[in-house]
């Protein structure tokens, strides 16, 4: 018997996939800025918009939407493709903070910019699975094997370094001096939004005429439909125990953006620092996640890295739950945030791939668009619950905090020890069930190198 290899002709990667690439990065950068625009300034925030909790509403619809919607997303993209999907995504983003905009404005009476504003912030999270989705199907269609896992991480990443950069931004435009400067933020906001509808022009086709890989051909394994792929993902032990950790995750992270900026000024760090500190959290998970990605496209250690990733990141949670209860260590806090970032963000690409990789061949939108929702509900338990474990303030606290100005708001400041707790009680219990319970088979790549290489009798 003699093996030869299968006929690369068969497969083609076109120079056009980067295009494709910027465009689904800039989307994801930009709905990841409307998402958290708000997060970092939570007292200016609900001062501004006329209610005390409009910073947190702001945050969570992105998160209650996602679910309903979210199945939606899974179905169209892998009904009609990533450009129809990109289209809606980019358009329903652009609309949302063309409405944000208009409320922020200081000629719309107080008494309805929440609710103008929340309505556009409605229609952006409604862009947010439409986009978050995506990634996945684009490293599957348009990019060689060796190419997917750095593909996805650049751009599914792009959405966490969105967050980033508008957490260190926001408190810029509105602080102690400019506390009303809620226009020309989201001016800022909505003009980025506006380059994803430019590139949207480039975006002509859901896949390349000449597919990059054996699992994208046209005799390939056909994917199950959209309900059935739904089911075989809750059959898989493999992609529940993924869902569950690596959806814990994300919804840990949200929990963690939530309430990171009042955690730390209640014990008096700077508005900058509190920002700056949310950047940190992203810059230094790029740097993680994109070794990661290089590791796992060259030798295939996605189960090795994710595991080790996910303990030296439980490590770090400990160590910031910890300092996040003292004033005056900025470097603890600062050593605790960028280990946490570098180890916790190398999981989340390399998890999708690995979604897609343990359910083969559920379609790449279902398996990836089921983990970001479960993510996504846990989210929500997550800020909930810990936002009803905060405490009061001691004489002490009140004195040093930043969070506030006004005599009439030191009632919102809250201490975070309990919330930040229960947090890392929640991580520790993730981390045990994936370790002892998450043993996956590489379904996708063995089946690519079964099929590339023909046995001859």
């Amino acid at each position: 018997m003699i093996s030869t290899p299968f006929n690369s002709d068969d497969y083609r990667v076109y120079p056009k996939r980067w295009i494709y690439l910027l465009a689904v990065s800039m989307i994801n950068f930009s709905n990841g800025n409307t998402w958290i625009t708000y997060a970092a300034i939570t007292f200016y925030t609900n001062n501004y918009y006329s209610n005390n909790n409009a910073a947190l509403f702001f945050n969570v619809i992105f998160m209650v939407l996602s679910i309903p919607v979210g199945f939606l997303a899974c179905w169209w993209i892998d009904k009609f493709g990533l450009r129809s999907a990109y289209h809606i995504g980019t358009w329903a983003n652009f609309i949302g903070n063309i409405i944000r905009l208009v409320a922020s404005g200081t000629f719309i009476d107080p008494s309805i910019r929440f609710p103008i504003a929340i309505t556009g912030q409605a229609i952006a999270a409604f862009a947010q699975p439409f986009v978050m989705f995506l990634p996945t199907k684009l490293a599957a269609y348009w990019f060689a094997d060796n190419e997917r896992a750095i593909a996805n991480t650049l751009s599914s990443m792009s959405n966490p370094i969105g967050i980033a950069v508008m957490y260190s931004l926001a408190p810029v435009f509105v602080n102690k001096t400019t506390p009303k400067n809620f226009f020309n933020m989201n001016i800022a906001v909505t003009a980025v939004a506006f380059i994803p509808v430019i590139l949207s022009l480039f975006i002509t086709a859901s896949k390349p005429p000449t597919p990059a890989t054996p699992s994208r051909a046209e005799n390939s394994v056909e994917s199950p439909s959209f309900l059935d792929g739904v089911i075989l993902c809750f059959k898989s032990k493999t992609f529940i125990v993924l869902s569950i950790c690596l959806g814990g995750g994300v919804g840990l992270f949200n929990a963690l953006y939530n309430n990171l900026q009042p955690a730390l000024c209640v014990k008096g760090y700077s508005p900058t620092f509190n920002g700056g500190m949310g950047t940190l959290l992203i810059m230094s998970g790029l740097v993680g996640a994109a070794i990661s990605g290089i590791i796992v496209d060259k030798w295939g250690k996605f189960e090795k890295v994710m595991k080790v990733s996910f303990c030296v990141a439980g490590v770090a949670a400990a160590s910031l739950s910890i300092c996040i209860n003292y004033e005056g260590v900025e470097w603890w806090v600062v050593l605790s945030i960028f280990v946490f970032g570098a180890a916790g963000f190398s999981i989340y690409p390399i998890g999708l791939e690995m979604g897609v990789e343990a359910t083969f061949p559920v379609a790449e939108a279902t398996s990836t668009g089921l983990i970001i929702m479960i993510g996504q509900i846990q989210g929500v338990f997550y800020v909930v619950m810990t936002n009803l474990a905060v405490g009061k303030p001691d004489p002490h606290d009140m004195a040093i905090q930043t969070c506030v100005d006004q005599n009439d708001q030191i009632h919102t400041v809250l201490t975070w020890k309990w919330p930040f707790l229960i947090w890392l009680a929640c991580i520790s219990v993730l981390i045990m069930s994936f370790v002892a319970f998450f043993w996956p088979k590489y379904k996708r790549r063995e089946y690519e190198a079964a099929k590339r290489w023909n046995e001859i009798e």
